[in-house]
């Protein structure tokens, strides 16, 4: 089980933010704004953010990135990750906005994107264009594509391991989404869903509403 580990850093005059020890050199870009107490293993996970915004990506209280969670933006990107919610091993590819709520969970392999390039459009030689341009840019990046569509993700939200969340998509509070499952639609609140296509296999009851939060605080004082 992983220990919780107190995480020393530091902000140099580059404006730039360095996590003691890191093995990846280059730091936290300038315009990712961290907020107490996040965690953040290695810097190498904002090695592809090259969104030009001055507040191009934040990261709410408590919230941590474990296992080469990974930031991928384009000079419009921008990504809102709320508090308390665990990015382990997860990919974001953004061009225009990714929205993630509070005390979200994502496992590892899972893709939230807010861009796609149908290459079924492309025929081979404007796929060898596409790779020769990439070769050629010092940031080594693919382009974006075509569509970009934001994506928004409400508080409580679960998505399993190798998920993909596409482009325009809308999770609503409190649903899960099944591993290795491919998400194309918006989801309704407190709602499990899983497969390619898309299934809904149950509802579940509401458990974060404030009463019941003020109910469970109460019973807990009473305890004591």
């Amino acid at each position: 089980m992983r220990k919780n580990i107190t995480q020393k850093g530091r902000k140099s005059a580059d404006g730039k933010s360095y996590i003691e020890n890191d093995w990846f050199k280059n730091g936290i870009p300038e315009n990712v704004i961290l907020s107490e107490d996040v965690y953040i293993d290695t810097s190498y996970g904002f090695a592809a953010f090259h969104s030009s915004f001055p507040f191009a990506m934040t990261i709410g209280k408590g919230s941590g990135c474990y296992d080469r969670a990974s930031f991928v933006a384009g000079s419009k990107g921008r990504i809102e990750i709320g508090d308390y919610s665990i990015l382990n091993g997860s990919l974001f590819i953004c061009n225009e906005n990714i929205k993630v709520g509070n005390h979200c969970m994502f496992a590892w392999g899972s893709v939230i994107t807010d861009s796609w390039i149908k290459v079924e459009k492309l025929n081979v030689e404007q796929r060898r264009k596409i790779l020769q341009a990439c070769a050629l840019d010092h940031f080594r990046s693919l382009p974006f594509g075509e569509t970009t569509s934001p994506v928004i993700i409400e508080d409580n939200v679960w998505v399993g391991f190798d998920a993909v969340i596409m482009p325009g998509v809308s999770l609503g509070k409190g649903c899960i989404v099944g591993s290795k499952s491919i998400v194309t639609e918006d989801v309704p609140a407190y709602t499990i869903v899983t497969g390619n296509p898309l299934k809904i296999i149950r509802q579940l009851q509401p458990d974060d509403t404030e009463e019941v939060k003020a109910a469970a605080m109460k019973e807990c004082l009473l305890r004591k």
